[in-house]
């Protein structure tokens, strides 16, 4: 629990973690606790996680994607994806630039952006975009420049074949994302035809920041 929320900081939050045996991280994770006091152990509660939206129809546009932001997240998240701020501090994150989630943080991948935003954005309105639009106003959100991976090296190239083998534009072009959605979506099908007992599912921690 302690390295979960070593690494939300780290790259969600692009900051600074707490020690694991800091006041902070004993108060964080006696909050986690208590807020999982009555759940059942080892039992997927409705709700958990990221919604999987499957490949669009049509492959990710920025253009839609741009119409997409200016018509449903401008309104909060800034014409410039800046945020908002009141009384100096944000009420409304920025999406991108120098105070955004850096390019370690899990909503960097366009596929994990568009089920957080399918589900959840507009504010109060989830569910109301298309998977289509998700995914384009995913794929335009994460063209932009934000903070550095932490764990970059000094090469982006290094970086990307040692961390990112994601749906992401981490030094990938949007042509080079769609050609690895597409075999990402093919292979997915392939592994879905197999008997289910060679099928196996797993999951790292340490990648679902």
């Amino acid at each position: 629990m302690q390295s979960r929320i070593q690494g939300c900081f780290l790259y969600s939050m692009n900051g600074k973690a707490p020690a694991l045996d800091s006041k902070e991280m004993t108060a964080l994770v006696t909050y986690h606790y208590w807020l999982a006091k009555g759940a059942p152990t080892g039992v997927k509660l409705p709700g958990q996680g990221y919604v999987k939206v499957a490949k669009p129809a049509l492959t990710p546009d920025m253009a839609r994607g741009r119409g997409v932001y200016e018509n449903n997240c401008a309104i909060c998240h800034g014409a410039n994806g800046e945020g908002i701020k009141a009384r100096g501090e944000y009420a409304f994150p920025p999406l991108w630039g120098k105070d955004s989630f850096n390019w370690g943080a899990g909503m960097h991948r366009v596929n994990t952006a568009a089920g957080f935003i399918q589900a959840n954005m507009p504010y109060g309105l989830g569910g109301t975009l298309s998977d289509q639009e998700a995914w384009d106003v995913a794929l335009f959100m994460n063209s932009h420049e934000r903070p550095q991976d932490p764990r970059f090296k000094g090469s982006v190239a290094q970086t990307r074949d040692k961390h990112h083998d994601e749906n992401c534009l981490y030094g990938r072009t949007p042509e080079a994302l769609a050609a690895s959605i597409e075999r990402k979506a093919e292979a997915a099908g392939k592994a879905a035809a197999k008997p289910a007992t060679e099928q196996v599912e797993a999951y790292s921690p340490a990648v679902s920041h």
